[in-house]
């Protein structure tokens, strides 16, 4: 019996990197799920592979690049199960393109899956769970950009900035009910989906992280279920980040070549 045992929760982006990571470690706490991803072969092979003795795995195949995919995953979700407890907003994809060259399909594109499209679940899950007396969790995803600037990512920065607006002000209003919202902003971790596409970055970067090496999709799930358990219920409104201090220096503390 673990400590999530009870509990159902969905993941968005939880066929692969730090999604499915998640998914596992609140599995691992007994948490029943609901994975979700775009590919429909992806999520198959996911609810196939977490599925396990006691425990339920549904899986949705979902586009949150349009607001609709996001009203529709919400909508078979609270369909497939009796109640849901939890709610990771994880998806999230960028970029990189200069200011000047941002069309505005990208534009809103970013921002769908970035921020409209987890702000749309979260009404949906707030209605479920204020209508049925749950004392749920939302946990929202932002990142260290949303502080300091990633390089031609203006659209997913800036984005993930308002993720943390949304935070603040969902833990306000759905504070009274006892349902707690916070947010994870993850900084340099190694096993991100793209990572293995720009080979010796992690080497760059690991002289700038304070702890002197770069996360994992551990550390993220291991702070998602933190904002997740019932001891965390006094805690809500808050980003996290999750990026070995990386985030905290100025630049006279970065090594120089």
């Amino acid at each position: 019996m673990g400590r999530l045992s009870g509990s159902t929760a969905l993941v968005t982006g939880s066929t692969r990197g730090i999604g499915r990571v998640i998914a596992e470690t609140l599995a691992r706490e007994g948490a029943d799920l609901i994975v979700s991803g775009r590919s429909p072969a992806d999520v198959a092979r996911t609810v196939e592979e977490l599925s396990a003795p006691g425990r339920m795995v549904h899986g949705i195949a979902a586009d949150l690049g349009q607001a609709a995919g996001a009203h529709e995953l919400a909508k078979q979700a609270l369909a497939m199960v009796p109640r849901l407890d939890i709610l990771v907003n994880n998806a999230g994809m960028s970029y990189h393109e200069p200011f000047w060259e941002v069309s505005d399909a990208s534009w809103e594109e970013q921002t769908n899956v970035n921020y409209r499209s987890p702000f749309i679940l979260s009404q949906h899950a707030a209605r479920h769970m204020r209508a049925n007396g749950i004392e749920g969790r939302i946990v929202n995803f932002s990142t260290i950009g949303a502080r300091r600037c990633h390089a031609d990512t203006v659209a997913y920065d800036a984005a993930k900035a308002a993720v943390e607006t949304m935070t603040r002000n969902m833990a306000w209003e759905l504070g009274p009910d006892r349902i707690t919202v916070n947010c994870v902003a993850p900084g340099p971790i190694g096993d991100r989906p793209g990572a293995r596409e720009r080979p010796g970055l992690w080497e760059e970067i690991r002289p700038y992280v304070p702890v002197g090496r770069v996360g994992s999709g551990a550390d993220v799930a291991e702070a998602v279920l933190f904002f997740c358990l019932p001891e965390s219920s006094f805690v809500t409104g808050h980003t996290m980040h999750v990026d070995g201090g990386y985030g905290s220096g100025l630049p006279e503390n970065y090594p120089r070549g």
